[in-house]
């Protein structure tokens, strides 16, 4: 293979695993029922996805995510790493999520 060709592979896989590095599932009900959609991607306001401020459960399938009340990532905000999050009630965000983002290492903690 070519140097070209191992640079253009190289480049594709990193594409890949950057997509895969971070992704959370949201669900409209608790214990994972309902509508759902899932994002790898910041998203400063969820009005589009019809999901603003109806949000009840969460799975987060890698990376860690910061959920904020408030558009922009403003209001408060909790991170919340890999796991199944059946009821956002023990975090007091319960139909509360307005913005999410994938975070590094750090970030606020519940």
């Amino acid at each position: 293979m070519n140097n070209a060709l191992r640079g253009l592979v190289a480049l594709a896989a990193m594409t890949l695993a950057g997509t895969a590095v971070a992704q959370v599932t949201f669900y409209e009900d608790p214990g994972f029922r309902g509508r759902s959609f899932t994002t790898n991607r910041a998203m400063r306001s969820f009005d589009r996805t019809g999901f603003n401020d109806k949000v009840s459960s969460v799975i987060v399938r890698s990376g860690r995510w910061e959920f904020c009340e408030d558009p922009q990532f403003n209001g408060r905000c909790i991170a919340l790493g890999p796991g199944r999050y059946p009821s956002m009630a023990r975090f007091g965000l319960n139909d509360k999520f307005s913005s999410v983002r994938p975070t590094g290492r750090g970030g606020r903690r519940p």
